[in-house]
């Protein structure tokens, strides 16, 4: 459930492709689904990374139990009920350990539950004339084509058994943003300052990462890891869906000797990296068999249901239909506490290998503009966002990101210490905890490439740089 490609802009290659596909600046457009392929496996692994990934695969199916039947090689996706489930336990047993899972239950009274190509065709807050990708036929053979909301919707409503998608509809973006009235964003999810949801940085997920998918059985998307390496909840409607999920975990497992599209990258913008595994391929295991060690985890969503991807997860999903063969579902990414770390690393490396060449290749000010534009925002808070980024992941901001997660945690009589941690307390205690030791490799590095990147673009010293304003003592604004 990725965003489909952007079109060309910026006036060289090189500027062309940061626009189309930033794993850093995001657009709704940013990234696409990942290439699959049958194609040898050509990233190496130690004997040593081989058997320490067996070993954790055998745990993980030792734990699993007894599940549904499935082909052999896969782990049966957990499944949660979101009526019970605390957010602590959330974050203990699937965010912080990058765990994939199903929770149930949730929004059974939203309106979004009506959500059909009919309704969206009748919502009044629904721009039909933007524009989105749709793709017709299964996954492996889809061809993607332009249109509008209007006519995707209505080309689902006569499909006729075809395979066709809507996918990635950047309803936010695209100016249907009154669609967020039929839903609540679920407890588990989105618990951030404004600042960092904000952030066109780390990609703007309160405009920029938020979809709706809609279509028929036969369709889906391939194989693929979701940009900027955030999270994402995905909800559905109507209908049902067949996932394949990895665990965070066994990212590099799955996707070394993939290139960019380790990163969410588009097949199209090739670096010589191969391409992902099918992971619904019958014979995955024969073709990739790195893919034996991995804990891949299959299961059915079904309406109601939230599909967790953590982040770093590489996965891929199928429609298997519903009322009048469609499936209808709402997908948004996010960055947290949970997962800053990794969407910080992302951002490092892309700031390294993207934009610092770019920025020295060409003039300062064209820099700006082009990408500016090609991210839908203006020059002026774009360079209100560079010049703050190297203070970005200070102290002061990761309290700040901890304190908005941690607010209103519910007790957790299951709590690993026997409930002493349960609460606000002890959420935060815990994150604050994961959040700086994960940050310690990480946020130096960053840092560095923060400086580097404003000292190419010269914003300290092209007389329109912006006053630098420091984190709030007060309360953040968080979800």
């Amino acid at each position: 459930h990725t965003p489909p490609p952007a079109g060309p802009a910026g006036p060289a290659h090189a500027l062309a492709r940061a626009a189309a596909r930033p794993a850093l600046l995001t657009s709704t457009t940013a990234t696409s689904k990942a290439a699959t392929s049958k194609a040898p496996y050509r990233g190496y692994m130690s004997a040593t990374f081989l058997a320490a990934a067996s070993r954790r695969r055998q745990d993980a199916a030792s734990q699993a139990g007894p599940g549904p039947s499935l082909p052999a090689g896969f782990l049966p996706l957990p499944v949660v009920d979101g009526a019970t489930l605390t957010y602590e336990r959330f974050l203990r047993e699937y965010a912080l350990p990058r765990q994939p899972c199903l929770i149930t239950n949730l929004g059974p009274s939203w309106r979004a539950r009506e959500w059909s190509a009919e309704y969206l065709l009748a919502h009044e807050g629904v721009d039909q004339t933007h524009r989105v990708h749709m793709a017709d036929g299964p996954p492996q053979e889809a061809k993607e084509r332009r249109t509008t909301v209007g006519k995707a919707l209505e080309a689902v409503r006569r499909a006729g058994g075809r395979p066709v998608y809507l996918s990635a509809w950047d309803y936010v973006r695209g100016n249907s943003g009154a669609l967020q009235a039929d839903f609540d964003v679920p407890r588990y999810f989105e618990r951030a300052p404004a600042w960092l949801r904000e952030n066109v940085v780390l990609g703007n997920a309160a405009t920029d990462m938020k979809w709706l998918y809609i279509g028929t059985a036969g369709s889906g998307s391939e194989t693929h890891v979701d940009t900027n390496l955030t999270s994402a909840w995905l909800w559905v409607a109507a209908g049902e869906k067949e996932w394949v999920c990895a665990h965070g975990g066994d990212h590099e497992l799955l996707t070394s000797g993939s290139g960019s599209r380790a990163f969410g990258y588009k097949d199209d913008d090739d670096d010589g990296g191969a391409p992902l595994p099918d992971l619904f391929a019958r014979d995955l295991f024969e073709t990739w068999p790195h893919a034996r060690s991995a804990r891949l985890y299959r299961g059915v969503q079904r309406a109601g249901d939230v599909c967790y991807n953590p982040s770093r997860c590489v996965h891929a999903v199928r429609n298997l239909g519903g009322p009048a063969g469609v499936v209808t579902s709402l997908t948004h990414n996010f960055v947290d506490a949970s997962n800053l770390a990794d969407v910080a690393a992302d951002a490092t490396r892309s700031i390294n290998e993207e934009l610092l060449p770019m920025a020295r290749s060409l003039k300062p000010r064209s820099f700006l503009k082009s990408l500016a534009k090609s991210l839908r925002i203006e020059r002026e808070a774009l360079v209100a966002a560079l010049v703050e980024l190297p203070q970005l992941l200070s102290d002061e901001r990761l309290e700040e990101v901890v304190a908005c997660a941690a607010a209103g945690a519910e007790p957790d009589s299951r709590a690993a210490d026997g409930g002493a941690a349960a609460g606000p307390d002890g959420v935060a205690r815990l994150l604050r905890a994961e959040l700086h030791g994960r940050m310690a490799a990480v946020r130096p590095a960053f840092e560095r490439a923060a400086r580097g990147l404003r000292e190419a673009l010269q914003l300290d010293a092209d007389g329109d740089t912006p006053t630098v304003h420091a984190s709030s003592t007060e309360q953040p604004a968080c979800t």
